[in-house]
């Protein structure tokens, strides 16, 4: 990218990756004209290279980068990959400034100080540079917290390939086996307050 537009081109890229997610998942009311631009079948007087510069108008691109590319793919005949090397530049970038993206899942809110610890725990454990940390909350975990990362999909993290689970709920229902207690009976006491 040229100097000082890293930034954009990353944000640019995260627009057309969060639009073809959207479309993918009928999340996206568009109009036929926008459909038609990206499928290809826009009006026959429009060329491959005006579609492209169509779709970067449309998107409000950030950097003057991508409508660049946009259009040198367009002439390329390669418009229709766009989706995919927005998918592997993403990729890339998390492994190139050896970012590593986590999800914690805890039983209440998370303080600063304790992101911070996490963060600094799973740096050690990844070796990476830095920690891109998403918590949710999610109160059935009853006390404690679940981490995942190692993400197939690093930037939408989908596919966690590694999980540590240091929740209340899993310390219970490893005990429960251990004693003989059948795990449904005591989900039937958790949920009923016995």
């Amino acid at each position: 990218a040229k100097k000082g537009e890293s930034v954009p081109v990353t944000k640019d890229i995260m627009k057309v990756r969060k639009f073809y997610e959207m479309i993918t998942n009928d999340q996206l009311e568009v109009t036929q004209k926008y459909l038609d631009l990206i499928n290809g079948q826009a009006s026959v007087e429009m060329t491959d290279v005006g579609r492209a510069e169509e779709i970067s108008k449309m998107m409000g691109m950030e950097s003057t980068v991508l409508p660049g590319f946009f259009r040198f793919l367009a002439k390329k005949r390669r418009f229709n990959g766009l989706s995919m090397i927005a998918d592997y530049y993403m990729e890339e970038l998390y492994k190139e400034q050896n970012i590593v993206p986590i999800r914690v899942t805890s039983a209440q809110t998370l303080t600063d100080d304790q992101k911070q610890s996490i963060r600094s725990k799973m740096k050690k454990i990844t070796g990476a540079a830095d920690i891109k940390l998403v918590s949710t909350v999610n109160a059935d975990l009853l006390g404690g917290f679940k981490v995942e990362y190692n993400f197939l999909d690093a930037d939408n993290m989908r596919g966690p390939e590694n999980a540590l689970d240091y929740s209340l709920k899993t310390v219970l229902q490893k005990a429960a086996v251990g004693k003989g207690v059948l795990l449904d009976e005591l989900q039937d006491a958790v949920d009923t307050g016995r």
